[in-house]
């Protein structure tokens, strides 16, 4: 498949930079003449329309699902969100046709990744649907929670990681799953004990779309401990780290919060327990990941 070549210009709000520039010819800093090589990162909802004919790369990326989360119930497995999917498509934009670009939303804890597309009268229509929602089961259950599916990419359309569990055995927590830029997403680890693992990290990723990407990015660590615990937040396109309390306390304040996930990751789940009667824990699964879409005019 094919990814970036290099990195220019990387802008962070679209609206802000589509004014900006000016004149006659092709400008590096102008988006309504883009000059080859100008790379922009789109994280809010707008349209787009260019007063030249160009040429651009446009990689959409779906938002990540919420993990699930377990309060107060010791013989219950939760898992962490599912991460957005990833297509990409080379399009010839025509002067004067509006483009609209939607970024998908994290999911809230055990909800639904928004959707991210980009479309126009005169194109395929892209789509990166968001993951889904974490969620729980008992202890000798199995779930999966499924990945976005992508369409309409002419150069790639990949599948988000899913969440699974296969609780044969303890109570716990699990992470987020991962997107995958050139293959289907990895999932989240699955497991037959309750080990609160991380979350889902990227065997190839995306360095070349974005290259201050370190060579190895991950998942978010877990986070376990008797009073406040929470999951690291996952690296770009990683799950969330699980949270995760087991408590004997003669205190309510013991909370357990998944991790965030980077861009399209899923959300981290969480498990809270207070062992101590007539006491409780509480917890949340961690926030998936927003959504992006990346041009780069050619």
């Amino acid at each position: 498949h094919r990814f970036y070549k290099r990195m220019d210009n990387i802008m962070s709000n679209f609206k802000d930079f589509i004014s900006s520039g000016g004149g006659g010819g092709a400008d590096k800093l102008n988006l309504l003449t883009p000059a080859s090589g100008l790379k922009v990162i789109v994280r809010a909802s707008t349209t787009y329309t260019p007063s030249a004919d160009c040429t651009a790369v446009v990689t959409c990326i779906g938002a990540g699902g919420g993990g699930g989360s377990i309060q107060m119930n010791q013989s219950f497995v939760s898992s962490g969100g599912a991460a957005g999917a990833v297509c990409q498509s080379e399009l010839s934009l025509t002067s004067g046709t509006t483009y609209t670009i939607t970024i998908g939303a994290g999911g809230n804890a055990s909800g639904v990744g928004g959707n991210t597309t980009f479309v126009g009268s005169d194109i395929a229509d892209m789509a990166a649907n968001g993951g889904a929602g974490g969620g729980y089961v008992p202890v000798g259950g199995t779930t999966t929670k499924a990945g976005g599916t992508a369409s309409g990419g002419n150069i790639a359309n990949h599948t988000g990681g899913s969440a699974i569990i296969v609780a044969t055995n303890g109570s716990g927590s699990y992470g987020g799953a991962a997107c995958g830029f050139f293959e289907t997403g990895k999932n989240s680890a699955s497991s037959t004990s309750a080990n609160m693992p991380n979350g889902a990290g990227m065997d190839i990723p995306p360095t070349d779309l974005i290259p201050q990407l370190a060579p190895d990015i991950l998942g978010g660590s877990r986070g376990v401990s008797s009073t406040l615990s929470q999951g690291g937040t996952g690296d770009f396109g990683c799950g969330g780290g699980s949270g995760y309390i087991y408590v004997y306390s003669s205190s309510n304040s013991n909370y357990a919060y998944g991790g965030t996930g980077g861009i399209g990751g899923g959300g981290g789940g969480s498990y809270a327990w207070n062992n101590r009667s007539g006491n409780s824990a509480s917890g949340s699964g961690g926030k998936g990941g927003s959504g992006m879409v990346i041009l780069e005019f050619v």
